[in-house]
């Protein structure tokens, strides 16, 4: 038998019909608080680009703060050899790249003074877009559980509408044969009945998969109107 996958309600052209077709209280909350999170992550990205762009700044400081510190122990080291060989010729100069890693460091200095002042708050926006996503996530989570108990139930019910009709059926069939054990001439075929019934119970079945479940739960997460 084919496996069972998580389907999205059919929809009609009518806009106003699929909102009262589809949408349960349950299914209008996740919907909600699905937009909710997809703008509290707009806000999150939107707020986190500034204080990239700060740290860029911060980041280009430090490597030439390395720049210049590599340079200046070459020059150093420079200056000893050249005292330990008696000092003779020209005192060494500071390289170029030295001068180069200086000039940039100090071209640099009024941008890092005003990221300095502006990260601050750049950091705690941020910061807040962040917890207004942790929230809108939880909320999300907490409407899409609660639609999931709300298809289950819904399926639970089909299950038990599925059973009574099975069950119907084996009354029938019990009933058939409690009707041939009455009679001396018919327990070989009340046997037989018995045996046909272990058989059809025996071969029932279905391929059982968690990926049934892990996909709703994905569909779910972006899309209200998934069911299972």
């Amino acid at each position: 038998m084919a496996e069972v996958q998580p389907v999205r309600l059919p929809r009609s052209m009518d806009k106003d019909a699929d909102a009262a077709v589809e949408l349960s209280p349950a299914r209008d909350r996740l919907r909600t608080a699905i937009a909710a999170l997809t703008s509290a992550q707009r806000d999150l990205e939107d707020a986190t680009a500034p204080v990239r762009r700060l740290d860029a700044v911060l980041g280009e400081a430090e490597r030439l703060k390395r720049e210049l510190a590599c340079a200046r122990d070459e020059d150093q080291a420079a200056l000893g050899r050249w005292i330990a060989q008696g000092g003779g010729g020209d005192r060494p100069q500071p390289s170029a790249a030295t001068v180069a890693a200086d000039a940039s460091l100090g071209e640099l200095a009024p941008e890092v003074r005003a990221v300095a002042s502006a990260l601050p708050a750049a950091r705690a926006a941020q910061e807040a877009a962040a917890e207004r996503v942790r929230l809108a996530a939880a909320e999300r989570d907490a409407a899409l559980h609660a639609v999931t108990v709300e298809a289950a139930t819904f399926a639970a019910g089909e299950l038990t509408e599925a059973l009574n009709r099975a069950l119907a059926v084996e009354a029938k069939i019990l009933s058939l044969r409690e009707a041939l054990s009455a009679q001396t001439n018919g327990l070989a075929a009340a046997e037989k009945i018995s045996a046909a019934l272990r058989q059809a119970k025996a071969a029932a079945g279905v391929p059982r998969s968690a990926d049934v479940g892990r996909r709703l739960l994905e569909l779910l997460s972006h899309d209200s109107t998934a069911a299972l």
